[in-house]
């Protein structure tokens, strides 16, 4: 089995590296050059389980070294906040 990835963003990439896990045959296609992809950010906000993930392949270095950690947000409610 063998399976085509359009796109090598932060879906694509880790599909690949999914279904390589499992032993299944993957191309991932891209029609940026490798330095624009790996120059832009494609992600704003990660969620954790987006990022465990990425640990438990072994994608997470760049994500530690350049990531910002987010806490979430307040809502306001007259003098109250709500954390989210």
């Amino acid at each position: 089995m063998s399976a085509c990835i359009g796109g090598a963003g932060p879906a694509g990439l880790p599909l690949g590296h999914l279904l390589r896990a499992e032993g299944i045959d993957c191309i991932v296609v891209e029609r940026q050059s490798p330095g624009y992809v790996l120059g832009r950010i494609r992600a704003g906000v990660l969620e954790q389980v987006t990022v465990g993930l990425m640990e438990r392949l072994g994608l997470d270095a760049r994500v530690k070294t350049e990531g910002m950690p987010h806490d979430g947000f307040n809502l306001a409610e007259g003098e109250r906040l709500i954390g989210i």
